[in-house]
Parts: structure tokens; C-alpha cells; sequence
């Protein structure tokens, strides 16, 4: 039987497609090898619609990711129409958090800061008192759930505020209601526990299904809200520059991309406790040089390597998925 020139090219590129895909899996499971924990990622190609992962559907503890979807969820009650970016929020004793917060460094001198104001500061520094008035302000784990529906989103749950993850995860049982908490009592009941305990909750947390994402839920998030298909254009556009502007850890996604590429990004982390680090993450979207983008999404948990050891792996599966594309 004759064979086409043209069928023997599509099955030459099939084949060099599919060997392609076979290398790039057998890059990232050789970097994972790099840390004694666990490494979730996934990279979707909103353009082809292609997924590769790495432990796609394994939950991971989303750390300071979740301030991304919390920041999708008040940029769609402002498109809305319940609340306004320039409307100011009060920020009251029980969301200052003085640890990573540009925020509370001007409270009380300052009590209520705009919307908008909040959520850049949420996003691009992390800001914890920034995330524990928004997620307060925005319905808090029962809103987050309706939004995941509403956006089709799988994988993906935001069910306490950093705060009260912190206080699980530093093995605090026994607290006053949300409403009656002031950053110094937080502290100090945090200080009243041993390493051992916190050891023994970091332990629980990770076991927790609460407050995860899984590698292919956070990339199908990040591609529906860079695709506009979770917020107005302006929201859309808002929500991609502030992501752009991200200052948190520029040794993970972006450590070992060519200068200049374009990455629009929220960084997760947890504590170190007797030498186990709960959550080192980095969710984002990469600009390609030739107009496209990945949607990335790496996690490491449970891991005793070192912070530049665990960067580096979420640089290198990174890199490798960008040079897999380029």
C-alpha cells in the first residue's frame, strides 16, 4: 500500500511530539529527585489546551497561593457591584498581622486603606493583614466554595485564613473566637508551644485537606482567570498586572528563565519546624517570547532540604517547561 508523504509527516511529528512529552516527564521527575519531600506540577497550554503533570491530582497545602483566589473572589464582588476598588476597607485588630505586612505598619496611625490598595498588597508583597480582612470581608471558606463552583474549578479549596492555618499548623488547640484576637495574643500563644508539638501538627496539617490545591486545579484556575473567563475584562486586567508585580521569590519560577521573560506569579511558603518545611510554592502564568503562555503551578511539601534547594527545584521544572514550549 502507498503511503502519502503527508501521512508519513504527520506520523514523523507524532512521534517527535510524543518522545518530546516522554523527555520532558523524565526531566521532571529527575528534578524532583532533588528534595526528600513531595513535588506536585502541572503546566497547561491554554493555547493547544495541552497538560502535562507531575503528581496532577496529589493535594498540596496552598500557603500564601490562596491569595490569589482570595483576590479573585473580591474582584468579582466588585464586578458585582458590592463592593468598589477605591471604597475603603477597615482593617480591624483581629486581621493585623505585624509579620510580612506593609499594612500594619501603618496601623492604627491608619485604619482603613482603598480596595485596591489592599489587594495589590495582598498579591505582589503577600501582605497577611491584607489577606485576613479580605478573606474576612469576602464571606470567608463558604464564599470561596460557591466562587470554585462558579468557576468550574476543580482541586482547589480555601476553607480557614492564613491566620487560623498558622495556629493549626503551630499545633495551637485551644484559642479565643476569631473576633477577640490581637497579633500579640496570636504570638503568644504560638510561643507557648514546644517544637515537638509543632512538629507533630505540621505533621496533621500536611495530612489536611483543607486549604490545598492540587497541581491541575491550580493551572485550570490560573487559565480561566487569565482567560477572562472568571472576571470582567478590568478585573481581568487589574488581577494580571498585580500578579506581574509580584516581589516574593524570584529564585522559583522565574530563577532560571531568560531575562526578560514576563512571569505573572503568587508564591506560597510555610515555617520550618525541627527541619521540615510544610510548603514551598510558586503558581503563575510565563509569557513565551513568541506570544503565547504556560500556565505553571509547582509545590514541594514535606520537605528537610534547605530554601535554596527547594527553590531550585520549582526553577528547574520551571525552565524545563519553558524550553519544552520555546
Amino acid at each position: 500500500m502507498k503511503i502519502s508523504r503527508r501521512r508519513c509527516l504527520l506520523a514523523l511529528g507524532t512521534a517527535i511530539s510524543a518522545s518530546a512529552r516522554q523527555e520532558l516527564h523524565a526531566q521532571w521527575r529527575s528534578i524532583s529527585a532533588g528534595t526528600d519531600g513531595v513535588v506536585g506540577a502541572a503546566v497547561l497550554h491554554p493555547g493547544s489546551g495541552e497538560l502535562f503533570s507531575l503528581n496532577g491530582t496529589e493535594r498540596f497545602p496552598l500557603a500564601s497561593v490562596c491569595k490569589l483566589p482570595i483576590a479573585m473572589n473580591l474582584l468579582a464582588l466588585v464586578d458585582e457591584g458590592k463592593f468598589a476598588l477605591r471604597q475603603e476597607i477597615e482593617v480591624l485588630p483581629r486581621d493585623v498581622v505585624s509579620s510580612v505586612s506593609p499594612l500594619a505598619e501603618r496601623w492604627p496611625a491608619q485604619r482603613r486603606f482603598p480596595l485596591q490598595e489592599m489587594i495589590e498588597l495582598m498579591v505582589a508583597h503577600s501582605d497577611n493583614t491584607a489577606v485576613e480582612t479580605l478573606f474576612r470581608i469576602g464571606g470567608g471558606g463558604p464564599a470561596m466554595a460557591a466562587r470554585f463552583h462558579q468557576w468550574k474549578v476543580e482541586g482547589v479549596r480555601v476553607d480557614r485564613s492564613e491566620r487560623r492555618c498558622g495556629l493549626d499548623r503551630n499545633g495551637v488547640v485551644h484559642y479565643p473566637p476569631a473576633a477577640e484576637w490581637t497579633d500579640e495574643t496570636i504570638r503568644a500563644l504560638i510561643d507557648k508551644t514546644t517544637p515537638e508539638e509543632q512538629y507533630r501538627a505540621t505533621r496533621r496539617y500536611l495530612a489536611d485537606p483543607r486549604d490545598t490545591g492540587t497541581p491541575n486545579g491550580t493551572v485550570q484556575l490560573l487559565a480561566r482567570a487569565f482567560g477572562g473567563q472568571a472576571l470582567s475584562k478590568s478585573s481581568t486586567a487589574l488581577l494580571v498586572e498585580t500578579m506581574k508585580a509580584t516581589m516574593t521569590f524570584p529564585t522559583r519560577l522565574k530563577g532560571l528563565l531568560p531575562a526578560g521573560t514576563v512571569v505573572a506569579h503568587k508564591t506560597g511558603s510555610t515555617g520550618t519546624v525541627k527541619g521540615l518545611t510544610a510548603a514551598t510554592n510558586d503558581s503563575g502564568v510565563i509569557y513565551l517570547p513568541n506570544g503565547g503562555m504556560l500556565a505553571v503551578s509547582v509545590y514541594v511539601k514535606a520537605s528537610t532540604r534547605n530554601d535554596a534547594a527547594r527553590d531550585s527545584v520549582i526553577a528547574r521544572i520551571a525552565r524545563a517547561a519553558f524550553d519544552y514550549y520555546v
